[in-house]
C-alpha cells in the first residue's frame, strides 16, 4: 500500500494504482494537460471508497510507501484505466515513468548545458 498525499490531504492506495497515477501525471505534465480520475482508496477509517481527484502539469502528488497491510479494493480496472489515458494521450515520440511499461526523462536529463 502507499499512501498518496494531496492538497493537503492524503489517502492509501494498492501499489499499482499510486504508480500508475504518478505515470498518468507525469504524462500530463509533458503535454501540458489536465484531467479528472477515479480510484480507489481508503479514507481515514480504512473504508475503500472512490477518490475523485484532478490532476495537471501543476499537480504536486507524493506517493509514499507504507507498512500498511494491503487491501482489496479492486484496483485493476482503475489501473487499466489509467495506462490507457497514459498511452493514449502521449504522443508517440515520448515516453515517460518508471514503471517499467513508460520510460522517462526530466527535462534536466533532456537538455543539455556546455560547460
Amino acid at each position: 500500500m502507499k499512501r498518496i498525499l494531496y492538497g493537503g490531504g492524503s489517502f492509501q492506495t494498492d501499489d499499482a494504482v499510486a504508480d500508475a497515477l504518478m505515470d498518468y501525471a507525469n504524462v500530463l505534465a509533458v503535454i501540458d494537460s489536465a484531467d479528472v480520475v477515479r480510484l480507489p482508496g481508503l479514507d481515514e477509517r480504512g473504508v475503500v471508497r472512490q477518490i475523485q481527484m484532478l490532476i495537471g502539469p501543476s499537480s504536486q502528488i507524493l506517493a509514499m510507501a507504507t507498512d500498511a497491510e494491503s487491501v482489496d479494493m479492486g484496483a485493476d480496472d482503475a489501473v487499466a484505466e489509467l495506462r490507457e489515458r497514459a498511452a493514449t494521450r502521449l504522443p508517440s515520440s515520448t515516453s515517460v515513468g518508471d514503471s517499467g511499461e513508460l520510460t522517462a526523462q526530466s527535462d534536466a536529463e533532456s537538455t543539455s548545458h556546455p560547460n
